[in-house]
């Protein structure tokens, strides 16, 4: 009942109550206890005073002294509470008295017989109840015949006035005792008040406006008590609720923000799949408002009949595939729902999403891994596929390889936009051509194939021959005509092969035809594939004799008009322990295709720092020319792996000059430029060599500052019969020597020749006139008109 009061209350309620059950306790207990006490004192006092009296009257009885006898009575008498006293013999009657007329059968005490019992038993006894007691003693007394006699004193006392005082002093002592217990409540409640009731009702006050308008209140409690204790911990406890409730709602509006922010579509639903709240990327996707999604169901927004039921036997949070409305249009949706609790009740969160971009994406995809985005036509991934499905069945056909003929040229010359409109052209044309039942595919830059079903190799001979016909006219390009001619090889299966022998033998067809002179049609036999093992083979070789240094260099020297060596020009050769002397047409271009030119490129650049310094500590001041292949240029850092072989070898840049055919111009990149540049900026003289066999010569000397160039044996050959051959001999060096170049004619082979090549101001001429390359210990020539040797010494 107390805690439903207020402490204010509960505590005086409380010492009230205390006080009357003291009130009550004192009174039914200690009251009567008091008495009974105070009688028991009275009685204990008065039974002493008897005694001494006892012993007296006793003696004054014995010597018979009955006036002493009856003022002591008197005295007795006189006594406070005492109402009457007298002396009785046996039978009982007064010997003395204080009360005349007063006989003990008339006692109100005690009846006479229980009072002469009493008396002869010759022992102190008291009679009588409450307030008033008759106090019975025996006195001895001896006859004078010696026999005792029994004789008693009577007292009758009177408590009344005595018990009536302690009475008054007990209510007096319990007044005084409430009031000490009133003043002690007060007290008791003042403190109450100040150490727990007002700092709790503060308490009370703070955590009730908290929880009104949940911000934290200044608690004016101190101390450090429990009480105290308490107040800082609810106040670190609002503070932290507080920032926990702050955090909450920024993180709720963060999130609601997020869900309205976000650019997927959001519902909340209930079990029924009841739409609860949207946001605004989900209304989007069905072209209405948020709010009016809300309540709707799925079949209200989706166009499948069972979307309900699909999406109740969907495990969660797996997508599903649906199809939603929007404005009469089908969409294509993923949709997913994740359960969550919310106030107890289950809830899902339902993600919608767009697909028709990924759709397409995915189409076109599948569309680029079976065709070509530029020509359309199937890709090698598609025509793979089909060749596979041809093979598994072992029906016959025949496959058609088919490469355009220096197809670069035109992306370099006209750029690749132009190019791929030229692909676009020849796709359309070849595919006019295609019979029925067959696959035309592009499957590289400028390669396509052709897969034709039967193993028909005349068919396909005569599609090829076609082909080549229609590839005579030119294709319109806008403003340009561009003539593209195919080099085309021709495989035929019946049935029995794998794909990648068929690949193999189609594509060493190709390379035939290329080899051939381009332009035209091969097909496949097995002398082919016994030259692709060849092939093969002499690329084994060429790596085993990278690694075994079986090359040697030989020297074919550049002489001035007057007969004397200036330059030495290193020329590889391969000295094969099985195949001997190597001539450089039969493995160079297999360098060149294998890589291996740019290994053998340092090989020769090195050799010759070398064979430089050898020669110069013999006195003879020779350049030695070192050939670039155009895969050198290749290189991450062709120049730097050229200017470290110098320095690791001792030599000079002065010592050497690098000769670079106009092929290796032909992607004439920022990297070529840098490289170049570089190695002139090195010292290195840089000639351009085979002048006037390449697609831009004269393009090249302006864009490159090299310091000489080399006339093709192709112009010399002709001197000095051939007239297209001496002007354009005389063209090249009048347009040299106003351009500050040195020129080198090679190929010479005669006195006629170099008698006009010296007539007209050649300044270096080489050829097999002067002296055939040669090792470096067999080198004979002639400076200042005698014949020196350049043969090392015996201890070199």
């Amino acid at each position: 009942m107390l805690t439903r009061l207020s402490l204010r209350k509960s505590l005086p309620l409380l010492l009230g109550i205390f006080g009357l059950m003291f009130t009550v306790l004192l009174t039914t207990w200690h009251l009567p206890t008091r008495i009974e006490e105070t009688l028991t004192d009275w009685r204990d006092h008065t039974a002493q005073h008897l005694a001494l009296l006892q012993s007296s009257l006793s003696d004054h009885r014995r010597l018979g002294r009955n006036a002493e006898l009856e003022t002591e009575l008197a005295d007795l008498a006189s006594l406070e509470g005492v109402r009457w006293a007298m002396v009785i013999g046996p039978d009982l009657q007064i010997i003395a008295t204080t009360r005349l007329g007063l006989t003990a059968e008339r006692l109100e005490l005690i009846d006479a017989a229980a009072l002469k019992a009493r008396v002869d038993s010759g022992r102190p006894a008291w009679a009588g109840e409450g307030a008033r007691q008759l106090a019975i003693y025996p006195l001895d007394h001896v006859a004078q015949n010696g026999t005792p006699v029994r004789e008693a004193l009577l007292a009758e006392y009177d408590f009344t006035p005595m018990l009536a005082q302690t009475k008054r002093d007990a209510w007096f002592y319990l007044a005084q005792t409430l009031t000490l217990l009133l003043l002690l409540g007060l007290i008791l409640n003042r403190i109450y008040g100040r150490l727990l009731t007002r700092r709790l009702a503060r308490i009370d006050q703070a955590a009730r406006q908290f929880a009104i308008d949940q911000r934290p209140q200044t608690l004016a409690v101190a101390g450090r008590d429990e009480i105290g204790r308490l107040a800082a911990t609810l106040s670190r406890m609002m503070n932290q609720l507080h920032e926990r409730q702050l955090a909450l709602s920024e993180s709720e509006q963060l999130l609601r923000d997020l869900i309205d922010t976000a650019p997927i579509g959001m519902l909340v639903v209930d079990r029924e799949l009841r739409v609860l709240q949207a946001n605004p990327a989900a209304a989007a996707l069905f072209g209405c408002t948020p709010g009016e999604l809300i309540g709707n169901l799925p079949g209200d927004r989706l166009a499948e009949s069972d979307a309900t039921a699909r999406l109740r036997s969907t495990p969660a949070n797996t997508a599903l595939e649906l199809t939603g409305r929007r404005n009469g249009q089908d969409i294509p949706l993923e949709i997913s729902c994740t359960p969550f609790q919310r106030y107890g009740v289950r809830h899902f969160l339902v993600l919608l999403r767009d697909i028709s971009d990924r759709l397409r994406a995915e189409q076109r995809l599948r569309f680029l891994a079976h065709f070509d985005p530029l020509t359309q036509l199937a890709n090698r991934n598609y025509l793979m596929q089909r060749l596979d499905q041809l093979l598994a069945a072992r029906l016959p056909l025949s496959l058609l390889y088919l490469d355009l003929d220096h197809f670069k040229r035109i992306n370099d010359s006209l750029g690749h936009e132009i190019g791929d409109k030229l692909l676009i052209q020849i796709g359309d044309r070849l595919g006019q051509l295609m019979p029925e039942k067959s696959l035309l595919s592009r499957t590289g830059g400028d390669e396509f194939m052709l897969l034709l079903d039967g193993s028909d190799a005349r068919r396909a001979e005569q599609l090829a021959k076609s082909i080549i016909e229609r590839f005579e006219l030119p294709v319109r390009i806008g403003q340009y005509e561009c003539f593209v001619s195919p080099s085309i090889g021709i495989a035929v299966s019946d049935g029995r092969h794998s794909a990648t022998e068929l690949l193999k033998r189609v594509d060493l067809a190709l390379y035939a035809a290329k080899d051939a002179g381009r332009n035209r049609t091969v097909i496949y036999n097995e002398a082919l594939s016994d030259a692709a093992a060849s092939r093969r083979e002499l690329e084994q070789a060429l790596r085993h004799a990278l690694d075994h240094e079986e090359f040697v260099l030989h020297y074919q020297p550049q002489v001035n008009a007057q007969g004397e060596p200036e330059v030495m020009e290193a020329l590889l050769r391969w000295a094969s322990p099985d195949r001997g002397l190597v001539p450089p047409g039969e493995f160079i271009p297999v360098l060149e295709e294998s890589g291996m030119i740019i290994e053998a490129t340092r090989w020769v650049f090195r050799e010759a720092c070398r064979q430089a310094c050898r020669w110069h500590a013999m006195g003879h001041a020779l350049r030695i020319a070192v050939n670039l292949s155009p895969l050198d240029f290749r290189q991450a850092d062709l120049a730097g792996s050229l200017l470290a072989i110098l320095e690791e070898e001792g030599a000079s840049a002065s010592m050497l000059e690098l000769e670079v055919t106009e092929s290796a111009l032909l992607e004439a990149d920022e990297h070529v430029q840098q490289t170049l540049g570089r190695l002139k900026a090195a010292g290195l003289p840089l000639l351009l060599d085979d002048f006037g066999t390449g697609y831009a010569s004269l393009t090249y000397l302006q864009r490159f500052r090299f310091d000489g160039i080399k006339i093709d044996r192709e112009f010399v050959s002709g001197l000095p019969d051939s007239e297209q051959s001496v002007a354009l001999v005389r063209g090249i060096l009048t347009m040299a020597s106003h351009l500050g170049l040195h020129v080198v004619a090679e190929g010479v082979e005669n006195e006629r020749q170099a008698a006009f090549l010296r007539l007209n101001g050649c300044p270096s001429l080489q050829g097999f006139h002067y002296a055939r390359p040669q090792p470096a210990a067999q080198c004979r020539l002639q400076q200042n008109g005698r014949p020196i040797n350049l043969q090392l010494p015996l201890d070199g």
